[in-house]
């Protein structure tokens, strides 16, 4: 796996070279890798997430991506992987782990580009036959908010990008009960609340 994570970084880093101007870096998780946003805030969007990435393995990938210069805004989900019964059960210092991980992550990311955006862990179908099995699905807020709490330690903007697919309908859209279930309209709003937290103001957008 990390082998694969090198070479995904390393074509990451040759996509970004073929940009003239600003632009915007997306890490993180499969629930990243599977959202189609080209433009962010109508500059280019490069998306560098990778699938089964978990926070460890995130912060090795930022370690590997050669920045050509600094991204307008990196945005970063994560914490979904995290869950897993496999990382949870029997590791009583989990959630510390995590905090560790997501505070080192974001002190390292948070100088390199004018924005850092984090988000909460996207929802689970907790209803869905098999999730709970996988997942620890109750812990999800707790990381959420610990997302939340070293984003704001270290000055970044943390949104719940998916605030509008928690419903039981948009749930019920999922794949699988635990990657989001995408369509036009639902990557808009993902979108949308990702630009209220980047661009809130005509400033900031391109003219």
């Amino acid at each position: 796996m990390a082998a694969f994570r090198q070479a995904r970084a390393f074509g990451v880093s040759g996509e970004l070279r073929q940009i003239d101007g600003p632009y915007s870096l997306l890490l993180g998780d499969s629930q990243m890798e599977r959202l189609h946003l080209p433009t962010l805030c109508g500059r280019p969007a490069v998306n560098g997430a990778i699938a089964g990435t978990r926070i460890a393995g995130l912060r090795a990938v930022v370690g590997w991506v050669d920045l050509p210069r600094p991204p307008e805004t990196i945005v970063v989900t994560i914490g979904t992987n995290d869950l897993t019964r496999r990382q949870r059960s029997g590791h009583p210092d989990a959630a510390a782990r995590f905090r560790s991980d997501v505070r080192a992550l974001v002190a390292e990311l948070a100088p390199r580009a004018r924005h850092l955006v984090v988000t909460a862990v996207p929802p689970f179908d907790a209803g869905r036959p098999g999730v709970t099995a996988f997942y620890d699905t109750d812990a999800a807020p707790a990381y959420s908010a610990i997302l939340s709490e070293e984003c704001a330690r270290a000055g970044c903007r943390f949104v719940d990008a998916f605030a509008d697919l928690r419903d039981p309908a948009s749930l019920s859209r999922s794949p699988d009960g635990v990657h989001l279930g995408l369509d036009p309209a639902a990557r808009d709003r993902v979108a949308a609340r990702l630009e209220a937290a980047t661009c809130p103001d005509a400033s900031d957008r391109p003219r």
